[in-house]
């Protein structure tokens, strides 16, 4: 697995992320609750994306904690929050 880039890795397990804390985060914490699983989230995909790319090394698993962290955050803003929004209303 020595080839795999921990950012690409962490970019794809990044789109995933929202549907992670999402899971995990109740509907009863704050919004800044919710920002720090997601940050924690972040942090075991930058380690494990670094470690799995054979990269593990403070610059690529900050890279990759934030690749995944920013990429989490675009996807959660672009295509989850309305659709969290409607199942909430729903129920």
């Amino acid at each position: 697995m020595s080839n795999l880039q921990p950012t690409w890795l962490s970019g794809f397990l990044g789109v995933i992320a929202p549907l992670i804390v999402h899971w995990i985060a109740s509907e009863n914490l704050t919004r800044q609750e919710k920002s720090i699983i997601a940050i924690l989230i972040s942090a075991v995909i930058g380690f494990a994306s670094a470690y799995l790319s054979g990269q593990f090394h403070t610059g690529a698993i900050l890279k990759s904690i934030a690749t995944a962290f920013t990429i989490s955050q675009i996807v959660y803003d672009q295509f989850f929050k309305d659709i969290f929004k409607e199942v909430k209303n729903d129920t």
